[in-house]
Parts: C-alpha cells; structure tokens; sequence
C-alpha cells in the first residue's frame, strides 16, 4: 500500500495531535464492557494498513518478544535488557510467576523482572499510538490510537446491524445502501406484537439463562477450593485446524496435568466460507486431563470449572461453566463448551494474529 492508494482525512498534524492526547485510551483500555453478544463490536482489534513496508520494520522492534504482536491494550513494558512485552503477555510471564514458586524472568535474556518495579515504555506506547496507518476496510489515514474508535464509529464501510435487532432481526452488513435496502424490506417492521411474542419469549429466556450462568459463576468464586490459572493461546504461525480439537496451553493443578484444547468450529464443516464477514463460526474450548495413572487410587476428580476472558484478551468469552465433571482414568475430557461466535474473519483474526488470554476457575467438589 502506498500514499496514492489511500484516501486522507483531516490534516495528519491534527491526527497526530489528536493520537497523543490518546496515547492511552486505546492502548490503556481494555473493552471490559462489550456485551459478549455484540458480533459488531466484540471483535479483535487490528493493526491498520501501514503505509510504506519500511514503516513495519522500523517499528519491528515494538512487538512483543512472546506474541510476536503490537501492543493494543494496558501500554508497553520492558525488562532491564529493554526486550519488549505486550500488557498481556507481562501479566503471565512476570505477574503471574510471582504468585508461585518461579521468579517474573525476561524468556530472551533471562534478567528478573521484579513484579513491584515494572517498567514501562513510554516512548514505545506513544510511537505505536501516533504512527499513521490506513484502516482495514475504508483505507483512511489516521494515527494508530484512533483506530478501534475509527472502525466502530465513523468507518464508512463498518458493519452494522438491524434496527430491530432487539426483536429478533438478526441481519448484519454494511452501513449504507445495503442498510437502506433491507430496513426498508425488513420482515420485523411489519410483524404484530402477536407474531413477535414468541420470538421476544425466546430472546428473555436466553437472557434469563445467560444471568442464572453469571449468578452461578459467581457462586463458584465463593467455593473452598478453587484454583485460577492464566492461559495464554499464542497466535498461531500455521493456520489453526478447523472443525477438530487442538490442544492448547498446557498446566498443573490439584497435583494433575492438564490441557485445555479449543476447537475453530465453521458452518457445515466447511474450510473456507462463502461471506468471511457474516458468515458464523464458533469457538469452542475442552478441559482435558493428560495424567490419570494416580487416579486409580485416589478416585475421581471431580470438578466444577469455568474458562473466562482476561482483562488484556480482545474479546470478551460467552459465560460458562460446566458445574459437576468427573475425570477419571477412563473418562480425561471434560464437557465442549461455547466460547466465541462470530464471523470467520473475526475467529481468524482472534486465533491466528492475535492469540487470546484467558483465566480458568477450577474448584474441587
């Protein structure tokens, strides 16, 4: 991509104002507050188009060590060496490590970082939030900083979805003509407040259910023994398998390995879809036990688990929670559970460039 390709908004030097002054909303703020059933906002956030090739190596040595990605959320850190790490990837590596019986080390130069002295790179978060880049969709220019609230907001080629999604519609597509269009021919303008019941009855019971599941996640939060593990899936070099269980982050608890496996599930099994923008996929994720020899004495392990999303993760997990699993040495697999829908550009994005956090809430019962 080069300059003549893009369409320029307002003067760069406004745009670059404009991106110091948020240095920080983006790259400070994770999205806690997206409805996990939002398909338009929660969604992986994107790098931009940069504008000349030589833009992406210069600022080469801003990707984290460990994803191998730009920081987005939560700022940039380092270590005495100045190697670089995402917010994310310092939470596992240093925070998390502490909390054990290891100490928070760089992985490349093995430096300890201690987790009360965190060092961050304040001229690598505003370098990564001022720098011009085109948006993905519409290829406007704009600092870095402004891009999530660019695609959300003023992106003239962002998706949208019905106004009558809340009574069922459940049509997304391109703001625009396309929009128009199908307002104008939308089958729920018309319906009767009796044809809509049913569908309105449908749409409170999944509301209903997805609240009694949060109430119950919070239950499992007040249980006696109960463990928490951060979960790190990296971004993938090789395109994820699709339609089939791949283990993932593997760990220890209640003196047992584990692997929690994840599953890319697309319609009709297929490998690639018809529309990457609309078409639905879906991401599921298992709890598998990988030592069981011990649990021939001991008896089942039983447990009650959920996987959530961390707060650095760019989406935000559907509720879950399997409430009663017995692993024993015939049966290692726990339940499959829903984790994410969405489009198959979204679910690429997530698995392939971005990675994903997550903390597992284990309790023995």
């Amino acid at each position: 991509m080069t300059s003549n390709d893009v369409h320029y908004g307002p003067d760069t030097r406004e745009f670059r104002n404009a991106g110091q002054a948020e240095v920080s909303e983006d790259i400070l703020a994770p999205d806690v507050e997206i409805d996990t059933d939002d398909e338009v906002n929660n969604v992986p956030a994107e790098d931009g188009l940069f504008i000349n090739a030589s833009d992406e190596e210069d600022l080469s040595s801003f990707r984290c060590i460990v994803c191998k990605t730009f920081p987005v959320f939560g700022g940039v850190f380092k270590c005495p060496e100045r190697h670089l790490f995402c917010a994310g990837c310092y939470q596992m590596r240093v925070l998390d490590k502490m909390l054990g019986a290891q100490l928070g080390t760089c992985p490349r130069c093995g430096m300890r970082i201690y987790r009360h002295q965190p060092h961050r790179h304040v001229v690598g978060e505003s370098i990564l939030s001022t720098v011009i880049v085109g948006c993905e969709k519409c290829e406007m220019l704009m600092p870095r900083g402004q891009l999530r609230h660019h695609g959300r907001n003023e992106c003239p080629k962002r998706l949208i979805t019905c106004k009558y999604k809340r009574i069922g519609c459940k049509w997304k597509g391109p703001i625009g003509l396309l929009e128009e269009a199908h307002v104008e021919n939308c089958e729920y303008r018309h319906k009767t407040g009796l044809e809509l019941f049913e569908e309105l009855r449908m749409i409170q019971e999944k509301r209903d259910a997805k609240q009694i599941q949060l109430v119950n996640i919070m239950k499992l939060l007040q249980l006696p023994h109960i463990t928490v593990r951060l979960l790190h899936l990296l971004p993938q070099s090789e395109t994820f398998p699709r339609n089939q269980f791949n283990a993932g982050p593997s760990f220890q608890a209640f003196g047992q390995h584990w692997c929690v496996k994840f599953k890319w599930q697309t319609p009709d099994n297929s490998e690639l879809p018809l529309d990457q923008q609309t078409d639905h996929c879906s991401l599921l994720f298992q709890l598998c036990l990988e030592s069981s020899d011990s649990l021939q004495q001991r008896g089942p392990l039983v447990l009650t688990f959920t996987l959530i999303s961390s707060v650095y993760s760019h989406v935000r997990f559907q509720p879950n929670l399997c409430e009663k699993c017995d692993f024993t040495r015939d049966n290692t697999d726990g339940p499959p559970t829903l984790l994410y829908e969405n489009s198959w550009r979204s679910l690429d994005m997530l698995i392939n460039k971005r990675g994903f956090y997550t903390r597992l809430l284990m309790s023995r019962i």
